[in-house]
């Protein structure tokens, strides 16, 4: 479900649609220096979170940084004309921004319910699933998801199921360019995708153990989402649907 307008009260998206330096200086204005993980690419990555060449490891290194290195990195990036790609992930807000989560609230979620930030520049997430509800609220940037219903598990061709560079496995296809001649089974998956394009200040609702892809387009980028957890719909489990890509193989 997509939620227009969602956040577009929140005051980091009103800073978000002055500039990304507005926004800079508003997330600035929180930190403390706490740190979280975040992930960084070269240039030859394009972006595309991935294996390595020979599937042994990954296209990327993970460091520990804070909110303020990495808006020095997208800064310095945005000047190559190839850039090298960033991003903090799934950083708790109340460890990297404590007080950002007080002026920018979830309209229909628990307080319980804690915030994550994802900040950085154009960075594309493969197919995968989260065993939790998300709620993703876009505050700068544009966010293009691809999603797919838990039976399209067969149609998404995987990469190995106990290593991949996101907690669940995750779809070998590169969207933008796909392989058909060695992933026929993905025009079959591509029937049944559903893609939302979110703008500052809008929300997408995504049901536990749905697949999506996820490209985050400009400058900077930065979301806000909120994992809970609650029965998936239809009653699936991740173990079912891990089972369905080992028949599938």
């Amino acid at each position: 479900m997509v939620l227009r307008g969602h956040v577009g009260h929140w005051p980091a998206v009103a800073h978000a649609r002055q500039s990304p330096e507005a926004l800079c200086r508003y997330l600035l204005g929180f930190e403390r220096g706490g740190v979280a993980d975040t992930v960084l690419m070269p240039p030859q990555a394009q972006g595309r979170l991935f294996y390595s060449p020979d599937m042994k490891g990954f296209n990327f290194v993970r460091s520990k940084r804070t909110v303020a290195a990495v808006i020095e990195q997208v800064a310095r990036y945005s000047q190559f004309p190839v850039a090298p790609a960033v991003a903090m992930q799934s950083a708790l807000l109340a460890d990297v921004l404590p007080g950002f989560a007080d002026e920018n609230r979830a309209p229909v979620l628990e307080p319980s319910v804690a915030p994550r930030l994802w900040l950085g520049n154009e960075v594309i997430t493969p197919a995968h699933f989260d065993e939790s509800h998300n709620l993703a609220c876009v505050v700068s940037g544009r966010r293009r998801f691809t999603l797919f219903p838990p039976e399209q598990v067969a149609n998404l061709c995987l990469g190995p199921l106990d290593f991949a560079p996101t907690p669940t496995p995750i779809s070998l296809v590169s969207f933008r360019t796909p392989d058909f001649a060695r992933f026929p089974r993905f025009r079959e998956a591509l029937k049944h995708a559903i893609v939302a394009e979110l703008e500052p200040g809008d929300a997408l609702y995504i049901p536990s153990l749905w697949w999506h892809h996820v490209e985050s387009i400009g400058v900077l980028n930065t979301m806000v989402n909120y994992w809970w957890s609650a029965p998936a719909a239809g009653g699936l489990t991740k173990a079912q649907v891990l089972a369905q890509a080992l028949e599938a193989r």
